[in-house]
């Protein structure tokens, strides 16, 4: 069982991005391998953060069903907090058969290399077109590219530590600035925003453990990365970030919301009105589709953003459809398990270190993609966060009771 696991745990990142669908197969055999526990019964030593960590998970997916039930939407919907709960039997299935640390980390590297360069070969500068490699659009493309980047980095703590230390060192780099590359030139800009919010955490976590030489070494490498994909020819940072500027002006000056900054805002705004009325239950999906077709009836909302069934923001699109139940369960599931890896990486042993910094990073970079898409709403955002989740803190754990 432990071949299995470290196979299903490789083959989940390894395909996410440069296979369609790809991060479903290896989280489907993982579901499915759970079942041996029914028959096994292997003795699983939980302790209360464990019961935490599947106790906010638990608590999501009722309080998501709970709202859908309330407001009559329809049983699709369950689709997306369903994946929360069937991590759970994964996450016990982990901590019995931990998967070896090597699968995790070389399946990273390899899906963030792969994504990249499946990306590359559908980059066209200066074209409307934008890379996705295998996934459905551009924008969660680059987040999960940029989320196996930075998972990527955190795992070189692990890897000079091993017999074969330089070529798991340059492996791991490689992947962690081909993952950060491939965010770069798919345009999707709310991706950008982790690089230096995670760049920061790097250089905290690394200035306390290994001391300032550390610090003002990776302090000057992510100024490069920023520099260089600043200046390069055609560099599509550059082009997307003058982009949001002018986007941004043509809506203070005259309402435009034909842009893509545009579009955003006034579903932000729409979006923060009509919760004003359906505070603490929300208004359920169908419920905010009709006020949406109502109000541009009434010509108070652009038709332009009329055909979007969320608000593009984790928290807003959470508050109008299932009120502050709703918002709170989200911001349960980032933060509890945030502060669960938080307190490892102060406090655990040097071992688990890499596992808890890269659970840091996860949750962090969700937060930040949450502001700018709907990332819960796709299947690759969904689970692209839970089943990354349980296998960190399982990793982390194994590591705890051998250290």
């Amino acid at each position: 069982m432990l071949g299995l696991t470290s196979v299903c745990v490789f083959l989940f990142s390894a395909l996410a991005l440069a296979v369609n669908s790809g991060y479903s197969f290896g989280a489907l055999v993982l579901l499915l391998a759970s079942s041996w526990l029914l028959w096994k019964r292997p003795r699983l030593h939980l302790q209360r953060r464990d019961y935490l960590l599947m106790g906010v998970m638990l608590a999501y997916f009722i309080i998501f069903t709970a709202n859908m039930l309330y407001h009559g939407d329809p049983a699709r919907e369950l689709d997306m907090p369903l994946r929360v709960l069937l991590a759970l039997p994964v996450l016990l299935l982990l901590i019995a058969y931990p998967p070896r640390a090597a699968a995790w980390w070389s399946g990273l590297a390899i899906g963030a290399i792969a994504g990249a360069a499946l990306a590359a070969t559908q980059y066209i500068p200066s074209s409307p077109f934008r890379p996705q490699a295998a996934t459905s659009n551009a924008i969660h493309y680059g987040n999960v590219s940029m989320l196996f980047g930075m998972l990527t980095l955190c795992g070189i703590e692990w890897a000079i530590k091993q017999r074969h230390r330089i070529a798991w060192s340059m492996l791991l780099l490689a992947g962690g600035l081909i993952g950060i590359f491939g965010s770069i030139i798919s345009g999707s800009r709310g991706g950008w925003l982790a690089l230096p919010i995670c760049g920061c955490i790097f250089v905290v976590h690394y200035a306390r453990t290994r001391g300032k030489h550390y610090m003002t070494g990776l302090l000057a490498a992510l100024l490069a990365v920023a520099v260089l994909s600043y200046i390069v020819p055609n560099s599509p940072v550059l082009e997307r970030a003058t982009d949001a500027v002018e986007d941004l002006k043509k809506f203070e000056d005259s309402d435009n919301v034909s842009t893509s900054v545009g579009q955003r805002l006034e579903m932000w705004r729409t979006a923060l009105t009509l919760s004003d009325d359906h505070l603490w239950f929300g208004m359920g999906r169908n419920g905010y589709l009709e006020a949406k077709k109502k109000l541009s009836a009434e010509g108070k909302m652009s038709e332009i953003v009329l055909h979007y069934t969320n608000a593009h923001n984790d928290y807003i699109d959470s508050l109008v459809k299932r009120g502050i139940f709703g918002l709170l369960a989200l911001l349960l599931l980032f933060l509890v398990p945030l502060t669960l890896f938080t307190r490892a990486l102060r406090h655990g042993p040097a071992s688990a270190q890499p596992f808890a910094l890269a659970g840091v990073m996860l949750c962090t970079c969700y937060m930040i993609f949450g502001l700018t898409t709907s990332s819960l709403t796709l299947n690759i955002g969904i689970i692209m966060l839970v089943f990354p989740m349980v296998i960190l803190w399982a990793m982390l754990r194994q590591q705890e009771r051998i250290a």
